[in-house]
């Protein structure tokens, strides 16, 4: 069985880049896991230098992989300058890396290309830690500038196509053709499930609360705006809130959420788990807070430096709407 390291940068005391409440190691282990659990999906057996908020040294990270005598390594980064223009993807390897790294860093770029990206910056070569001392071929990706909005905005929107990109990019060059969208396998005919998702979350949204959105399975501003306006809706029908519904998550809207926690049912969890899955945390849809939704909710506050006891509150959703 074919054996990849994932590794989120930074982490703990480590920030990494920061811009306002975002900071880069929380992007990091949110692609990481979902890159992860894809690769899972495939057959591929995925070793974690972290998956929690916590500090790994760098010698310890390249000794995880040295140690397990994986076919590949890759460290998961946002970018930063000084220059809030830069903007792009580009896959690192280390100077004198082998034709084999090259080779799966170049698919790895291009894959995220097709995606979509505000500029290819390329595959570079460099000397870091990670890519020096670790013996696997290695590379470090940089998924966008963290201090970009737009490279922000297509981190958010295009979370899923980039998770679904970036496994099935890693699972060809270890020799496994796999299509992680449909939860693993050799393919197949159904769609990518993470795109199919969004569209019933939209066709949902559509019937139930009259959004108008085009269902075309991408998670966008006007979708993010719909589901608030939703939110809004089941806060006033709930529970008389008397907010504007106008899809702005404000200091009234989250003044009227209720606290959400395991056992909980109806239209304000289902608009919870939709918000999860829009942010990359893949849940049931099904209005019950069930231990998955319970996990998923845990796994996104740790992600995003909230208390993470389970329970979706006012702090929980105002980031889950951001």
């Amino acid at each position: 069985m074919a054996t990849i390291v994932i590794d989120a940068g930074h982490g703990g005391y480590d920030a990494g880049a920061v811009n306002g409440s975002r900071y880069e190691k929380n992007d990091n282990l949110r692609i990481a896991m979902a890159v992860g659990e894809r690769l899972k999906r495939c057959g591929i057996n995925v070793i974690y230098t972290r998956t929690t908020d916590v500090f790994v040294p760098l010698l310890e990270r390249s000794r995880i992989s040295n140690n397990n005598n994986v076919d590949l390594f890759v460290s998961f980064h946002r970018n930063s300058a000084s220059n809030p223009a830069a903007n792009g993807v580009e896959t690192l390897i280390y100077n004198n890396a082998s034709n084999q790294a090259l080779q799966a860093a170049e698919a790895l770029q291009q894959a995220l290309v097709n995606v979509g990206v505000q500029s290819n910056r390329g595959v570079k070569r460099a000397n870091l830690s990670v890519l020096r001392e670790t013996n696997a071929p290695a590379m470090l990706l940089e998924l966008g500038f963290i201090n970009n909005e737009q490279d922000n905005e297509l981190f958010d929107s295009r979370f899923d196509a980039y998770a679904d990109a970036i496994a099935r990019s890693l699972a060809q060059s270890v020799g496994v053709n796999c299509n992680p969208g449909n939860g693993g396998g050799n393919g197949g005919n159904n769609g990518d499930p993470s795109t199919a998702t969004i569209r019933s979350i939209q066709t949902t949204l559509n019937a139930r609360y009259g959004a108008g959105l085009t269902v075309d399975g991408i998670w966008g501003a006007q979708s993010k705006k719909a589901l608030i306006r939703a939110l809004q809706i089941e806060l006033n029908m709930l529970y008389g809130a008397g907010l504007a519904v106008d899809g702005i998550f404000g200091p009234r809207t989250k003044a009227a959420i209720r606290n959400l926690s395991q056992g909980s049912r109806g239209n304000l969890v289902w608009i919870l788990q939709a918000g999860l899955i829009a942010k990359g945390f893949e849940t049931a849809l099904d209005s019950i807070f069930g231990p998955r939704t319970a996990t998923q909710v845990r796994a996104f506050q740790t992600a995003n430096n909230l208390a993470s006891d389970g329970i979706a509150g006012p702090n929980t959703f105002e980031v889950l709407m951001r």
